[in-house]
């Protein structure tokens, strides 16, 4: 990568692990290196970033623009269409992608489902046509071109949901403390400022001005979501959670931080 950037590679290394590959250990930054090298992808420009897992470690993903990137640089791509459906309560119901190459008689096409790719986050429930057409665009590309040892953010959230819940040896009957009382110990520290927020009757983007105004969110313009918080910035926001949401009520209220 060092090579491909034309820097220093100790130099990049520190950069990487300070920055947008924070807290990685060297596993897991041999694993973000080798997708970004195998894709041609530059993690300074969000093209590859690292994913928070549930109990610790990272997950290397793919955003859309990484995506885009790739799925244009074939030499067979002959461009791609879009095609949204709704239901008869004329709401958002799928989302078809038709990607067509230079090698091939037939484009191939890819219908994603909105209620089936849906999550409960602030760009899903304020841009839902647009991140249904960013989910189709990866699936297709997928299919389209091969893609693999990639994902989008979506995807690792729910296969992290799923190794969560099945990793281990559970027992055959497990007590009843574990059936009805969640564990939040587990949780990321974007995923327990996200439910501080939005629990105070905040939303994304109100955290997000924050971040702008007060310089304490790196890139805040430019971050989509709460998963793409640094860790450490998230667990500074929450220690000071009683001056966080005195400053998103100020700016909710049409003040200034």
């Amino acid at each position: 990568m060092a090579s491909r950037l034309q820097v220093d590679p100790t130099k990049l290394l520190d950069t990487l692990k300070s920055t947008v590959f924070k807290n990685a250990t060297n596993e897991e930054m041999m694993a973000l290196t080798v997708v970004a090298n195998a894709y041609d992808l530059n993690p300074f420009l969000k093209e590859l970033y690292a994913f928070p897992a549930k109990g610790g470690g990272i997950v290397p993903i793919v955003s859309v623009d990484g995506w885009n990137k790739m799925l244009i640089r074939q030499p067979d791509f002959d461009g791609i269409e879009f095609e949204f459906a709704d239901d008869q309560d004329g709401n958002l119901h799928s989302c078809t992608a038709t990607i067509f190459m230079k090698n091939r008689s037939h484009p191939v096409k890819i219908t994603e489902y909105f209620s089936e790719c849906k999550r409960n986050t602030e760009p899903w429930n304020n841009m839902p046509r647009r991140m249904l057409r960013n989910r189709t665009l990866c699936q297709a590309s997928r299919v389209a071109f091969g893609f693999s040892g990639v994902m989008n953010e979506d995807e690792a959230a729910t296969v992290i949901d799923i190794q969560a819940t099945t990793s281990g040896s559970a027992p055959a009957e497990p007590p009843p403390k574990m059936v009805t009382v969640p564990d939040n110990s587990r949780k990321s520290p974007q995923a327990e400022l996200e439910s501080v927020v939005l629990e105070a009757g905040f939303d994304f983007s109100t955290l997000q001005k924050f971040g702008e105004n007060s310089g304490n969110i790196t890139n805040a313009n430019s971050v989509g979501s709460f998963a793409e918080i640094l860790s450490d910035e998230a667990k500074r926001l929450l220690k000071a959670k009683t001056g966080l949401l005195n400053a998103l009520k100020a700016i909710k209220e049409g003040g200034a931080v």
